[in-house]
């Protein structure tokens, strides 16, 4: 039943996605679309108030901006912390937890199939990951991570104004000998309302910004 329950959840998620938006028929301006150059999908304030899930926009490899909604928000039993999972019409899928991302599926070119952190995040400090990717089969990849805070920022989207700070991470791909940066725009309750996140050298890049918080 439970299963049953989550698979009606996540048909409806997407059939509200095709009915969003009249840029392109069903929303065509999915994640396969986005590695062939189609325009923003735009939203607005009342599309996304009126939705009664929440919400991202997110922007893979400096492609167009996609809308997602929040399919699934599940407890990760290794972390004790929530995984969001967000999907496009074309059953794409980001998974989030604390703001970062952790994992992908049906991305187009490149996918990210976990994150694994020696021990858990803070806003400063250094700390050890594993990264595994595909399509290349790269499993286990070494990572350090550095964190710092930037600073203050304030930060508006379509629905809601927040004061944030923003987070900082040097990551540095030991076998592959490449160091990227990663930022997270966060609240005073710590969650990341925007983001934008390396997940594999050089071939996947993801920004994402909250439109409709997840509330429990």
């Amino acid at each position: 039943m439970r299963n049953c329950t989550k698979l009606s959840v996540m048909l409806f998620a997407l059939l509200l996605i095709s009915g969003c938006s009249q840029k392109f028929n069903d929303l065509n301006a999915t994640l396969k679309e986005a590695a062939f150059g189609f325009d923003d999908v735009e939203m607005t304030k009342e599309q996304v108030s009126n939705l009664p899930y929440a919400s991202i926009q997110a922007r893979i490899n400096q492609g167009p901006l996609i809308f997602m909604v929040l399919a699934f928000a599940e407890l990760n039993p290794a972390t004790g912390h929530m995984q969001l999972k967000w999907v496009s019409s074309d059953h794409a899928m980001i998974v989030t937890e604390n703001g970062r991302i952790v994992k992908t599926i049906n991305l187009p070119s490149a996918n990210l199939a976990s994150v694994t952190l020696a021990q858990t995040m803070a806003n400063s400090g250094s700390f050890q990951a594993l990264y595994d990717w595909t399509p290349d089969y790269s499993y286990s990849q070494p990572v350090i991570i550095t964190s710092k805070e930037i600073g203050k920022e304030d930060l508006s989207s379509l629905i809601w104004q927040q004061k944030t700070t923003l987070v900082q991470e040097n990551l540095a791909f030991s076998k592959t000998n490449s160091n990227y940066t990663n930022q997270y725009w966060q609240n005073s309750d710590d969650h990341t309302l925007k983001s934008s996140q390396w997940l594999i050298p050089n071939k996947l890049h993801i920004e994402y910004e909250v439109l409709k918080p997840y509330h429990k």
